[in-house]
């Protein structure tokens, strides 16, 4: 199969790389750029992770190209923290990151609704060769299988309740406390959701279409922030970034805060200006120390893991066989 992926996250490198991975992508490798229509590629981009699928008669040109592409934008060294798979690793890759063996929290679910987005959203940009849809198609069929067919404990490891431990455990209790989330992105409004089953009631959420959050804002009893008010979010005790804006959102603190300040950066690239941790009242924390506090909280099942990748490693060869047998099928009718 020629099919090959370009990437990096959260266990190849820390979280500046990646930024930095990622805005290349976002620049030179939208879908509507004239290398992502000849390489027919798939952008998977997610808060731990930027792969590059592609499909090419000559995968090593194409790796090439692509990697040269990444090198215009980015000013520092960052080929080494790069990983890359062609053919059948390839394939074997996807389905790990689909079914969340990849994840810094085993076997989660978004992943696979991440991936499928990306595949999807492609589609309706150009068409993709039969060996790309394959790939994704029955990587997500993997995907599936794992989650039905074992049961992790580590799967009740979530990213909001991670949050939710520690700002309890940094700010006390939380029911008293007004909340701000910046961005109305998926991540944010499951975490919204958490922390409203967790007696959690004063929820502002800051977005730059009020429109499309007031039904759900409306039902859920949540409060609305307009985006130009956004420099209100020093007024938070608690606030929790996750837009997809490429560049810092919250960048200043202006006049002085009272009381100290929790902010979780859940941006990739950060939404909050690193520079902010320095200030005696405000906790920062971005996603790679979250990675850092969710890989302490997780107790590996390493039975559980080698039979998944057990499952996938069966599941991908016997896909790979099924493939060449259809193509060696066609070229003996044509």
């Amino acid at each position: 199969m020629r099919i090959g992926v370009l990437g990096i996250n959260f266990k190849s490198a820390e979280i500046g790389i990646r930024e930095y991975v990622s805005k290349a992508c976002q620049k030179k490798l939208s879908r509507l750029s004239e290398v992502s229509r000849k390489y027919a590629c798939v952008v998977l981009s997610t808060c731990n992770r930027t792969e590059i699928f592609f499909s090419a008669p000559d995968l090593a040109e194409a790796h090439s190209e692509l990697l040269n592409l990444l090198k215009e934008e980015i000013p520092v060294p960052f080929e080494h923290k790069l990983y890359a798979y062609f053919g059948y690793d390839c394939f074997v890759h996807l389905a790990q990151v689909t079914s969340g063996l990849d994840s810094a929290i085993l076997v989660e679910s978004e992943i696979q609704r991440q991936v499928k987005l990306a595949y999807e959203q492609t589609l309706l940009h150009y068409s993709l060769p039969s060996s790309m849809h394959y790939l994704f198609q029955k990587s997500l069929k993997l995907g599936k299988e794992i989650r039905s067919s074992l049961s992790f404990s580590q799967s009740q490891v979530t990213i909001a309740k991670i949050l939710f431990e520690a700002s309890q455990h940094l700010l006390k209790s939380l029911r008293d406390l007004s909340l701000l989330f910046i961005g109305n992105s998926e991540i944010n409004r499951r975490i919204m959701a958490y922390f409203k089953r967790r007696g959690v009631d004063k929820i502002t959420l800051c977005t730059r279409s009020l429109f499309s959050a007031h039904a759900m804002a409306e039902k859920e009893g949540w409060k609305l922030l307009s985006w130009e008010k956004l420099s209100q979010w020093k007024d938070y005790p608690l606030v929790i970034c996750a837009s997809n804006a490429p560049h810092y959102i919250v960048s200043s603190l202006g006049e002085e805060i009272e009381g100290t300040r929790l902010v979780f950066d859940l941006g990739v690239p950060r939404n909050v200006d690193p520079s902010l941790s320095r200030h005696p009242k405000l906790t920062l924390i971005n996603m790679e120390q979250l990675g850092e506090m969710i890989a302490s909280r997780q107790s590996k099942n390493a039975m559980d893991i080698n039979r998944a990748e057990s499952i996938i490693q069966r599941g991908v060869y016997r896909y790979v066989q099924s493939f060449h047998q259809k193509e060696n099928r066609v070229i003996a009718c044509a």
